[in-house]
């Protein structure tokens, strides 16, 4: 016996209702990897950035891809001591608590600049990034508190998907990234030097903080 019901149709019916949602899935799952292939891109440039600078820390003129440098070029011979913000970070003179030290804006104006200086080495590493590649924005921050030296890169993405935002409540892809500036040699004659001073401030009669505070603005003032 033959079914009355005329089921004609009932293919493009249930298409029409089923295509939406699969087109929708399709393009959110497009959107959320390209999500996640820009933050892994923003990770690895914020440690490129990071490590580089650090690796070529000890010498202003080094390139920051290879590390080579012009033969006999070399920063001054005093440079650690007054370039390098280590009187800032043995006497007090920059905010060593915060963690921030000197820090560098990061923006697609930036200019290539010449120098020595702890401010100006973290501005030509951060031209290179924002020359070659600009796919975020943040700041690069330097500390140098004797014993430990270190390169701090933080970086926002310029690329925001917004079909994501209802889906994981936040913004656009960010990355925190530290690398340390070592140089073993120099690493123990700043043991030592902190080590002489860390007695001199024992030992000193009128206190340690007075004494500290009285170092640093002697060597502050030889700075200006």
């Amino acid at each position: 016996m033959k079914s009355s019901s005329n089921d004609s149709g009932s293919i493009t019916l249930e298409a029409s209702m089923v295509f939406p949602w699969v087109v929708m899935m399709t393009f959110l799952l497009l959107f959320f990897s390209l999500f996640i292939s820009q933050g892994a891109l923003l990770y690895y440039s914020t440690s490129v950035l990071a490590e580089r600078t650090a690796f070529s820390w000890s010498n202003s003129a080094k390139d920051a891809h290879t590390g080579a440098y012009p033969q006999g070029q070399y920063d001054g011979l005093y440079w650690r001591l007054i370039d390098d913000s280590l009187v800032q970070g043995l006497f007090g003179l920059a905010s060593s608590d915060s963690g921030t030290g000197i820090s560098v804006e990061i923006n697609s104006s930036m200019t290539r600049i010449e120098g020595s200086s702890a401010v100006d080495k973290l501005k030509r590493s951060s031209f290179e990034l924002s020359s070659s590649q600009p796919i975020g924005t943040g700041d690069i921050n330097y500390l140098n508190i004797g014993i430990k030296r270190e390169i701090g890169v933080h970086l926002t993405s310029i690329w925001l998907a917004e079909p994501l935002l209802w889906l994981r409540g936040g913004g656009a892809a960010e990355a925190d990234v530290s690398a340390l500036v070592v140089e073993p040699q120099e690493f123990l004659r700043t043991f030592d030097l902190i080590r002489y001073y860390a007695a001199k401030m024992k030992n000193s009669p009128e206190g340690a903080t007075a004494y500290r505070d009285k170092a640093g603005g002697v060597l502050q003032k030889r700075k200006q």
